[in-house]
This record gives C-alpha cells, structure tokens and sequence, in this order.
C-alpha cells in the first residue's frame, strides 16, 4: 500500500463516532491505528492500536490517505517525527522507517482479543477453537471471540458487523474468550460499544451504537 518507507501499521478514517471513543474533542482529522505489525518500526518505536497519528514532521495528517502518503515519501533509514493522541493526550516519537517488506512479512498478524452480546443485542459469539477457525478461515495468530450470528435488523448490523468477524477488544479491553467477552457487557452503563475486529487479514475499530436501534 505505501510504496516505499514502511512504519508497519494499520490505520482507518477518524469518524466522528471514533474521535467521541478516543477522546479527541471534536477534531475528525488524523488517521487512526488500528493495529501495529509485530517486529515493525512503529512497534519498536512504542506506537500503539488506538493511537491517532496527527502529524509527521510537522505536516499535520488530515486522513488516511495523507498519511500513507508522507511514509511513503520517506526512505528507507530516514527517521519521522510522529505526533499522536493517546486518550486524549499529546505524545511525540521518533520513528526510523524502514523499507516496505514483501507481503506475506507486512500481512502477518498479532493481536489480543475481545467479544460480547450484553449490550451488542442480535450478536451470537464463540470461541476461538480449531473448528471455528478451519469454518471462517481464521489464522492460528488471530485471537478472541468469533461473531457466528448477527441479526440483520440490529445496531450491531448496521455498524457493519458480520459473522466470521473477531471481536479482538471492547471498550479498549481484550478478552480471551466468549464468555468473558459476555461478561464485559452484561453491565451496560451506555448503549455505545467500541470494537476492535479482525477482518480479511487486519484489523480495525467500530462503534455498535444500541442508542439508535429500533
């Protein structure tokens, strides 16, 4: 995806649904870390899933694309002044690139995990056993509560979620298992549940907002 530098992580668009979970104040603008390859730059460099990367060198990062587009002007070597938000606060690191690797390197994956139902209504999970994995084609390195069912009419639907997906973590917390996915949500104190699933070989943030259901 970026032609030459390479910091290793996978970023997605700041709605404003993301920047209300993140503590960002209103401000859209950035590109969100969804999750940091393993061994990478950015891992090595302390960058973490959650982290909203805002600038580069002092060039503010207004989306996504913006952003792939200052790492792969770098070059390999060359070190990056990364500006990031972390629940809310401002962290400044510095980032030596490296070159992009070939892409089974860039696709291999690492991740804790979460799930739940209690406030995610019409959303059935199990756990990550062999057999869940051989029927979603699941990697043995992705871990967390498999989605088996989604009700077509639920708020967890129109987020966008679908069976096969992996709840990874909820409201920032990763879960091993379904149960203690369940567990996580049975005490609803609001109706809006952040996500962190694994999708078709990545991973990326969603919010399940029961408050518009029905």
């Amino acid at each position: 995806k970026v032609t030459r530098g390479f910091l290793g992580v996978m970023i997605q668009e700041v709605t404003p649904d993301l920047a209300k979970e993140f503590n960002l104040k209103g401000s859209n603008h950035g590109a969100l870390v969804s999750d940091v390859t393993p061994k990478s730059p950015a891992e090595k460099a302390g960058v973490r899933a959650g982290d909203v990367i805002v600038e580069v060198n002092g060039k503010k990062i207004s989306d996504t694309r913006h952003l792939k587009l200052e790492v792969g002007r770098a070059h390999p070597g060359q070190t990056l002044s990364v500006k990031l938000l972390r629940d809310g606060s401002a962290k400044t690191m510095d980032i030596a690139v490296k070159e992009l690797p070939n892409s089974d390197e860039a696709a291999s994956n690492h991740s804790s995990a979460a799930e739940d139902t209690g406030t995610l209504n019409g959303v059935a999970v199990a756990d990550l056993d062999s057999q869940a994995r051989r029927q979603f084609d699941l990697p043995a390195g992705v871990n967390g509560a498999v989605i088996t069912q989604v009700q077509p009419d639920s708020a967890a639907a129109e987020a966008g979620l679908k069976a096969g997906d992996v709840i990874q973590e909820i409201n920032r917390k990763p879960v091993k298992s379904a149960e203690e996915a369940i567990r996580l949500t049975e005490k609803a104190g609001e109706k809006r549940t952040l996500l962190r699933i694994w999708r078709q070989g990545g991973s990326h943030f969603v919010v399940v907002d029961e408050s518009k259901a029905g």
